[in-house]
């Protein structure tokens, strides 16, 4: 009896060992746990105060886009490059740093979705209705010639555009 007594006392102290140092790691946990909670707010409002006063690199892409499309727009409209017949897509991004890809991207998300073609007519038809108005010497055939359009071209989109051809519109806003 004597040894089992011996042994149930030392599985018993065992026992109470081990719950002991359980309990112990138990409390360290928890503390742990809540430091860690602690420690996880301050940088989770960190974290949003930067977000607040950085902006997102999408609205950071978009204010260098716009930025990009305005100095565009100066360029073709101070160096006169819709004049050119010629001028391409290829040509004009590589005249303004621009990949053809980032051209065409800057371009329809500044000019409600039109590609490079439709855009730089438009400017093209623009122009020339300036022209008609300002200029009532000149022939439509010159200025066709001076926006970058063949005459036939020209004719074409300006009656697209306004519904009718460049001499009646001449004619019809020379009068008001």
């Amino acid at each position: 009896m004597n040894i089992l007594y011996i042994f149930t006392e030392h599985a018993f102290a065992l026992f109470v060992g081990i719950a002991v140092v359980s309990f112990a790691f138990a409390v360290f946990l928890v503390f742990r746990s809540h430091r860690f909670k602690k420690k996880n707010k301050a940088l989770e409002q960190k974290l949003t105060e930067l977000n607040r006063e950085t902006p997102s690199r999408e609205a950071q892409n978009r204010n260098r886009d716009v930025e990009t499309y305005q100095r565009i727009i100066r360029a073709v409209y101070d160096d006169k490059l819709y004049a050119d017949q010629h001028m391409d897509r290829d040509t004009f991004a590589a005249r303004m740093n621009l990949s053809r890809h980032a051209l065409n991207r800057i371009i329809s998300n500044n000019s409600s979705g039109q590609s490079f073609p439709q855009w730089i007519n438009n400017i093209r038809i623009e122009t020339g209705c300036e022209m008609l108005l300002n200029e009532p010497d000149k022939s439509v055939v010159d200025i066709a010639k001076e926006v970058g359009l063949t005459p036939n071209n020209f004719h074409r989109l300006f009656r697209n555009r306004y519904g009718m051809t460049p001499i009646r519109y001449r004619k019809e806003e020379g009068r008001k």
